[in-house]
């Protein structure tokens, strides 16, 4: 062992025993720690949680821009990320205008029913789709099968195959259907749906399908053409339409993202608020801890120790206490996340956070830092004081 890695291990074992000889004291300062990594570790990971899982379910359903009615671009929003089951309607003209633009690559559509009901079981809802297989790229690329349908057969979404299962026995709007196939889990509104033919429509009375028209679709899906920057063709699409809603990539999910954007502003007032009392409660307690140690210094000092001892001394009973204190922090600040805010309809909904990703680890070792830095920052002033004071004074001292 070199003489300097015995200098730090004798340094580190003066602190850990300095530490615990005033071990309730030094809990409080570990706690305020503890609870301030806790808060950025669970604001950082909500805040990318629901940033990345809208990203992620944007960018499954394969398409590039989506188009609605106008007043319905909420309840699309809803649907894709949050799974609500939703019903709006516009004419089948606003595909046959888009679908042969210059920038599209692939189109195709939706048609959205009403919900499923079943005689075998009891199951929540799920929204029923009606789509074109010649043209499909959204739900296609999910299935765990390459089996086509044919007329009174369904496909079924991920979260309604945990409950329904692949049976031949339910039904939909009074017919026998059968089950043939279901989608992998997608985190979108994909995972509550029941997707028959669009050519079985014509078999469905107007009275079980609402208030939609023989001709009325709910939702276009759009991939653009390679190197087609995304705003040319919302200028194009709105040239050609402008009495439609439109949706891009980024666009998706713009109100949530508002309304997240507050919170974490909330978020940064209270962890600037925790900082300053974790800061004032370091200087606290090493201003009583230097106080009392006066004496003990001043020996020190006497028989050779030099300022730069004295501050290191102390500083690293601050950094255990930090490193306590951000060990703590990060273990409350995941459980706060995975157990508290998974409750959150949207983060139930659109996926879970893993501890041991990457990210995840990065943002806990940053908040362990912030931590830290609080309490070295109390801690400095009281120290460095009680380092400048003379020998002498310091063993006059009661």
């Amino acid at each position: 062992m070199t003489k300097q890695s015995l200098k730090i291990n004798s340094l580190g074992g003066l602190a850990w025993k300095n530490v615990i000889r005033k071990i309730f004291r030094n809990i409080i300062l570990v706690l305020a720690v503890a609870m301030l990594v806790s808060l950025l570790v669970f604001a950082l990971l909500f805040n990318r949680a629901i940033k990345e899982d809208i990203k992620e379910a944007t960018r499954k359903l394969g398409a590039d821009i989506v188009i609605v009615p106008v007043e319905a671009v909420e309840l699309a929003e809803e649907f894709i990320l949050e799974s609500d089951v939703k019903t709006f309607y516009m004419d089948e003209f606003v595909y046959e205008s888009m679908k042969d633009l210059p920038v599209v690559e692939q189109a195709t559509f939706h048609v959205y029913l009403n919900t499923l009901e079943s005689e075998c079981c009891s199951i929540l809802e799920g929204q029923i789709v009606a789509f074109d297989q010649e043209t499909d790229f959204v739900i296609k690329p999910w299935l765990d099968t390459d089996r086509e349908l044919k007329e009174g057969e369904v496909y079924i979404g991920n979260y309604i195959h945990q409950y329904l299962g692949l049976i031949d026995t339910a039904t939909l709007f009074g017919e026998d259907i059968n089950v043939v196939g279901h989608l992998r889990e997608t985190g979108t509104g994909l995972d509550r749906g029941i997707f028959m033919r669009k050519e079985d429509l014509d078999a469905i009375s107007t009275e079980a399908t609402g208030q939609r028209g023989p001709d009325d679709i709910s939702i276009v899906f759009l991939k653009l053409k390679e190197g087609v920057n995304p705003d040319d063709a919302v200028a194009m699409i709105g040239s050609v339409n402008p009495s439609v809603g439109l949706m891009t990539r980024g666009s998706i999910g713009k109100d949530v993202r508002t309304t997240l954007g507050d919170i974490i502003r909330i978020f940064t007032i209270t962890i600037v608020i925790a900082s300053t009392l974790a800061i004032l409660l370091a200087w606290s307690t090493f201003t009583a801890m230097t106080n009392e140690r006066k004496r003990e210094v001043g020996i020190l000092q006497a028989i050779g120790a030099c300022r730069k001892h004295i501050i290191k001394m102390f500083i690293a009973e601050a950094a255990i206490i930090s490193l306590l204190g951000g060990i703590i922090g990060v273990i409350a600040g995941h459980l706060l996340l995975n157990y508290l805010a998974a409750d959150f309809n949207l983060l139930t909904r659109l996926g879970e956070i893993s501890i041991t990703s990457p990210a995840s680890i990065l943002i806990s070792f940053l908040a362990m830092g912030l931590g830290a830095a609080a309490c070295l920052l109390g801690a400095i002033l009281p120290v460095y004081r009680l380092a400048r004071l003379e020998p002498l004074l310091a063993l006059k001292e009661d």
